[in-house]
């Protein structure tokens, strides 16, 4: 966290540096007395101009928000899922029953130890063959395996029987999920034209001719600042679990410790 606070305050710092920079070469190569008479029309355009780069803003953010707030979303199921698969474990008749809870906890150590290590470094399953793809996928395979192989004999059982299931498809579906969120971000195009539109913006304002030129320094470091600030916030939570704002192993973590602690563990 304090790296990614450090890096976004030399990014903003380079963009507000930058911003002041072509704002006084601009001043020297065209006097402000010369850029006045045309503050009116420029103004109308720049209004016109930053509003439609607003809503730009505003839309790629809530998409990034909704993206990220999804992701951690599918992580809260997938460990819930698999709790769930565990406590039913101990209600299953034996040896099956131990034999899943020992599937469930490797399956939590697996994500944790090797599956969020690999998405923090951005490599995803679908760019190599990785040792957690592998054998994440076969855990879940053998716990399908271990409950298919339960014979029901009472009403409770086939209740049990079909939760567990459930349960399972419930927790494969959110694996698959999480991985395919892993791989998702701003396409190229998008985040050439929200740079190009930052740019356009904060070079129009170099237009305008004031006679505080102080003034006008100022006015262009906070737009350039604001403007930097959001785009490093959308870079930062564009890819949510190797971005800046990464979502943790929290939930996973909670999951293994109960499954030490709790009554209701055979292991």
């Amino acid at each position: 966290m304090l790296l990614t606070v450090v890096y976004g305050v030399l990014v903003i710092g380079a963009v507000c540096l930058t911003a002041l920079a072509g704002l006084e070469l601009v001043q020297r190569l065209v006097p402000a007395t010369s850029r006045q008479p045309h503050n009116d029309v420029a103004g109308f355009i720049y209004a016109a101009l930053g509003v439609i780069y607003a809503v730009l803003l505003a839309l790629v953010v809530i998409a990034v928000w909704e993206e990220y707030d999804a992701a951690k979303e599918t992580v809260e199921q997938e460990a819930n899922a698999l709790a769930e698969i565990f406590w039913l474990g101990h209600r299953l008749p034996e040896p099956e029953g131990t034999h899943i809870q020992e599937l469930a906890r490797s399956y939590a150590e697996e994500v944790v130890n090797v599956g969020w290590p690999l998405m923090e470094q951005g490599r995803t399953p679908s760019m190599e063959r990785s040792q957690e793809t592998s054998r994440a996928w076969v855990l879940i395979d053998d716990i399908r395996v271990s409950l298919q192989e339960i014979e029901p004999h009472t009403r409770a059982d086939e209740q049990l029987y079909a939760e567990g299931l459930d349960q399972v498809q419930r927790l494969a579906d959110a694996r698959r999920m999480r991985l395919v969120a892993a791989e998702e971000g701003i396409p190229g195009v998008l985040w050439a034209v929200l740079i190009f539109g930052g740019i356009a913006v904060v070079s129009f304002t170099y237009l305008f001719g004031l006679e505080n030129t102080w003034a006008h320094r100022l006015m262009v470091l906070t737009l350039s600042a604001v403007i930097g600030l959001v785009l490093f916030t959308i870079g930062a939570m564009e890819h949510p679990f190797s971005g800046g704002a990464r979502i943790g192993t929290e939930a996973f973590d909670l999951v293994l410790e109960r499954f030490e602690t709790s009554k209701l563990s055979n292991l």
